[in-house]
């Protein structure tokens, strides 16, 4: 299956969705799309990802009252127990992911674009299925985290 980016920004738009409405099914098809994608699977899941970070971004930067550049963002990351994690522990999908978050906060699109593509490095489905997973799941804490969730 062959997808362009309009589409890509689609399947994270309805990923976020069926998440805060805890529609399953939807999110089971949606999560479906970016596994069927074949040979087209990094591009899509680079678009996916960039979209997930791009709705997370935006409600960080209203909820700062900031357009970028006039505000340094930064992130604290923690475990389960609450002990705080190296971001150079984590798995480099993950590490690049929030890397990529953090630079387009900070006004860096060519380093966000940068990581990004680090973060779709030797993708095979189930990595793929597993970068979308990891980075819906912080932007739809990010939109909670904002008020945005409603």
């Amino acid at each position: 299956m062959r997808s362009d980016g309009a589409t890509a920004q689609a399947t994270a738009h309805r990923l976020v969705h069926c998440v805060l409405d805890s529609d399953a099914d939807g999110l089971t098809n949606a999560l479906e799309t970016v596994v069927d994608q074949g040979d087209q699977l990094r591009p899509y899941v680079r678009e996916v990802v960039a979209e997930l970070i791009q709705v997370a971004a935006t409600a960080v930067r209203d909820s700062a009252g900031t357009q970028g550049g006039e505000t340094a963002f930064a992130v604290d990351l923690r475990d389960d127990d609450d002990t705080s994690v190296s971001i150079d522990e984590l798995a480099p999908p993950v590490r690049a992911t929030i890397r990529a978050l953090l630079a387009d906060l900070n006004g860096s699109p060519e380093d966000a674009s940068f990581q990004l593509d680090l973060a779709v490095r030797r993708l095979d489905p189930l990595t793929g299925l597993d970068t979308v997973r990891r980075a819906l799941t912080m932007t739809v804490a990010l939109l909670r985290w904002t008020g945005d969730a409603a």
